[in-house]
C-alpha cells in the first residue's frame, strides 16, 4: 500500500551539467510517476566522473535538507558494469546512487539503518541501458520513495557497501599536508581541514604553502582583505579556504581538486 500522503522531497545531485536533456529527462521519468513531486537541484556541478568531488558536496549539503528527503546522486563512471544500484536508509533520509562510494561519507555520517541493493525491475522503466541508470533506475526508485513505497520492495538487504572516505590531513612532523576538496564557481579553494582543527593545530602563527606561494593571513570576510592577495577563511562548510578579494584564488594559484598544499606551524 503506497502512502501518497508521504511525498518525500527528492533532491538532485549530478554530474550531467545543464548543457545536455539529461537532466530535465529525470525530471520528466520522476513526475511521470509522481505528479505531485517536489524536485530539488542540489547541483549538477559535479565534475565529471569526480566521485571524491560529489562525496564532498552531498556531504556538506545534507544537513540542510528535511527529514525523509531521497538524495538522488548519479555520478557513474561505472555505469553499464557489474556496479550494484543501492538505496540507503539513514536516520533521516534516503540515498539512491551507484554504489561506488560516492554515498559512503554522507549516509554513514547520518547513521546508515539498511542497505538494499536494487534489483526488483518491476520499480525500473521497461527498458534498461547500460549507459543512462539515472533514467532508467534511480529516477523511477526516487519516485516510487518519494510516494511512500516501502524500502524492502526494490531489493535485497546488503551489508558490503563501497566505503570511500574523503582525503583527511596528514601529519608529517610540524606540518599537516592537506587535501584542495573544491573549488566554487568564484575561485575559492576548501581545504580538507575545519576552523577547530586549523586553530588546534597551528595557535596564532602558520604559514600555509601552495606551490611557490605562503599564505599566512586569516579574516573573517573576503572583503576584508586587500585585493589579488591570498588568504584563508572559514567556508560556509565550516571548512578552511583560501580566497582573493575580487579575485579567482585557483586561477591564481594554478591549482585543482585533490592538489595537495602543506600547512606549516
Amino acid at each position: 500500500m503506497v502512502d501518497v500522503s508521504q511525498n518525500r522531497p527528492i533532491v538532485l545531485l549530478t554530474d550531467f551539467g545543464h548543457k545536455d536533456i539529461f537532466v530535465g529527462i529525470l525530471k520528466g521519468v520522476i513526475l511521470s510517476l509522481n505528479p505531485g513531486a517536489t524536485i530539488l537541484d542540489l547541483s549538477h556541478g559535479v565534475r565529471p566522473h569526480n566521485i571524491f568531488h560529489g562525496s564532498f558536496l552531498l556531504d556538506c549539503a545534507m544537513g540542510y535538507f528535511p527529514e525523509g528527503t531521497v538524495f538522488c546522486v548519479v555520478v557513474d563512471p561505472g555505469v553499464g558494469t557489474d556496479q550494484r544500484p543501492v538505496l540507503i536508509k539513514t536516520k533521516d533520509y534516503y540515498f539512491l546512487g551507484p554504489d561506488n562510494g560516492i554515498l559512503w561519507q554522507a549516509a554513514e555520517k547520518n547513521q546508515i539503518e539498511n542497505v538494499i541493493h536494487l534489483n526488483q525491475k518491476a520499480y525500473f522503466l521497461e527498458k534498461i541501458s547500460s549507459t543512462f541508470h539515472g533514467r532508467d533506475i534511480f529516477a523511477p526508485i526516487a519516485a516510487h520513495l518519494s510516494l511512500g513505497v516501502e524500502i524492502d520492495k526494490f531489493g535485497i538487504p546488503i551489508n558490503d557497501l563501497v566505503q570511500l572516505n574523503l582525503p583527511v590531513p596528514e601529519i608529517q612532523g610540524n606540518k599537516l599536508i592537506l587535501t584542495i576538496l573544491d573549488i566554487d564557481i568564484y575561485g575559492n579553494i576548501c581545504l580538507n581541514i575545519t576552523w577547530k582543527k586549523f586553530k588546534a593545530f597551528t595557535g596564532e602563527c602558520f604559514r600555509l604553502e601552495v606551490g611557490n606561494t605562503q599564505i599566512s593571513r586569516v579574516y573573517k570576510a573576503y572583503a576584508l582583505s586587500r585585493d589579488s592577495l591570498p588568504f584563508l577563511l572559514t567556508s560556509s562548510s565550516g571548512y578552511m579556504e583560501i580566497a582573493v578579494k575580487n579575485g579567482n584564488a585557483a586561477e591564481q594559484l594554478a591549482v585543482k581538486c585533490l592538489d595537495k598544499v602543506m600547512l606549516t606551524q
